[in-house]
């Protein structure tokens, strides 16, 4: 009998990680037997979508980026990279809020750097001393400490404070709904830092960059796509098409484990389920988020729980608003908005879900999504679901001129779901690496590692999938020489 492999989770990376070993097993013979145990009553973690009246709403994530390769190539292999699409072309553009007004960001702005200095100039999204600031960053001596620094203390040494608080913080909040004085600009941000050290100046290496994208692009061929891609009738298209690929009876819903603990004699480890059964595997992959894991092995693997449980989290949510196009005010020419924290709102960003990708909504009507909580909006959380809803409402008819009630709309929570990889995580993750050593069979994988992003979590599954197999392999190699 083949060797048993546990998948704890069933986001995407539990998914991803799931079908990657079944590809494994089929291309390299491997005998496996593979089992995914989800707590709820559905697989796809944060990814949600749902249908309504001519609308598709998402409560979760509504894109992945073309950037990182990983969610394209699984998306392919799947056979559904024809359900595929790019954003608008005529909508690529974002806004930041300034008071009840929304300001455009300056052609060729990249998170923080101006690119294009003619737009950059005339646009009032700074004051002159602020723009001033911002145009030294090549003057700016680069860092010669090795050691990990905040994108906080990053953007004012390199931008400015003004440029941060104005414009960084927000665009931090709007990814990662953390604060940017903790987050970690190597595991986070690693581009900007790459640029300061090979370039000596952000806005040097942009240009630089710049240029040789274009001529690359002048010799390339094959298919152009936008930066964030999302699926026809939304992400879940990817999450239920991975589903419908592993076996029948491979998928464990409303399965939650209370505990997971290793038997060395047996080489193999106990899972101990909430509704008393125990499972036994081995091999398990634990996919839930860190303080989830922890929790899990918290007595088994005492030291590995505790480095798990030094991973922060904050909560979100997101309110879908389901609006006529006649009843907006503002032209909605762009993507969506960021919110600075000095604004004071409980909406840390909103995106134009109609704007930005086809089909989201009918002719003649407009779908908003509205993101609130984060690091600096966690009291807003302990709203109820309607005074929430109500203060988000006002807040977007200020920012939008919202004229009537949306025709219905649609909050979704989700309580601690966010990992914020704070200065030191890269170092963190090392050291849980290095814990793993001592735990054979057990892997670890999902967000809260080596990025939020969906390919990020894709790309490293498919890495654990990979290692798994190797294993796999030995033990099995080990014993065939032990029974001989």
């Amino acid at each position: 009998m083949g060797l048993r492999v546990a998948v704890v989770g069933g986001g995407v990376a539990g998914l991803a990680g799931a079908y990657r070993l079944l590809e494994l097993k089929k291309e390299k013979k491997a005998d496996l037997e593979m089992l995914l145990f989800e707590r709820s009553g559905r697989v796809g973690g944060v990814i949600g979508t749902e249908k309504r009246d001519g609308f598709i709403l998402e409560k979760g994530p509504d894109a992945f980026i073309s950037e990182k390769p990983g969610c394209l190539e699984l998306c392919r292999r799947l056979g559904i990279e024809s359900e595929i699409i790019g954003t608008k072309d005529e909508n690529r553009k974002s806004f930041v809020a300034r008071g009840e007004r929304l300001i455009p960001v300056p052609e060729g702005f990249y998170l923080i750097a101006p690119t294009r200095i003619g737009s950059f100039l005339a646009s009032p999204l700074l004051s002159l001393p602020g723009k001033l600031r911002v145009m030294l960053e090549p003057f700016v001596p680069k860092r010669v400490e090795e050691s990990d620094e905040s994108i906080g203390s990053f953007i004012r040494r390199r931008f400015g404070s003004e440029a941060l608080e104005k414009v960084g913080q927000a665009m931090l909040a709007g990814i990662y709904t953390g604060d940017p004085n903790f987050l970690s600009l190597s595991a986070t941000m690693p581009r900007f830092s790459q640029l300061e050290k090979k370039y000596g100046s952000v806005i040097r290496g942009l240009r630089a960059a710049a240029r040789e994208k274009n001529g690359a692009l002048g010799a390339a061929s094959g298919p152009r796509y936008s930066l964030f891609l999302s699926f026809k009738n939304g992400m879940r298209t990817l999450t239920d098409e991975i589903a419908k690929r592993l076996p029948v009876g491979s998928v464990k819903l409303n399965s939650e484990i209370n505990q997971i603990a290793y038997d060395p004699p047996a080489k193999k480890w106990r899972l101990v389920m909430k509704s008393g059964p125990v499972e036994w595997a081995d091999v398990v992959c634990v996919t839930s988020p860190a303080k989830s894991a922890a929790g899990l092995l918290g007595q088994a693997a005492r030291g590995l729980s505790e480095k798990l449980a030094a991973i922060s989290y904050e909560s979100v949510a997101t309110i879908n608003f389901a609006h006529r196009g006649a009843d907006i005010a503002h032209r909605l020419d762009g993507f969506g908005f960021v919110v600075p924290k000095m604004e004071k709102r409980a909406t840390i960003a909103c995106s134009f879900s109609s704007q930005k990708f086809d089909g989201r909504a009918p002719k003649g009507f407009t779908l908003l999504r509205a993101f609130v909580g984060g690091v600096f909006g966690r009291e807003y959380l302990d709203l109820e679901d309607a005074d929430l809803i109500n203060m988000v409402e006002n807040e977007l008819k200020a920012f939008l001129g919202l004229n009537g009630k949306p025709l219905f709309t649609y909050l979704s929570r989700y309580p601690t779901s966010m990992p914020q990889y704070g200065v030191g995580h890269e170092n963190l993750v090392k050291e849980i690496r290095e814990e793993l050593k001592k735990w054979p069979g057990l892997f670890l994988t999902g967000a809260a590692y080596r990025g939020v992003g969906i390919p990020d979590c894709i790309t490293d599954a498919e890495a654990q999938a990979e290692a798994i197999r190797s294993f796999a392999s030995l033990r099995m190699t080990e014993e065939k020489v032990r029974m001989t």
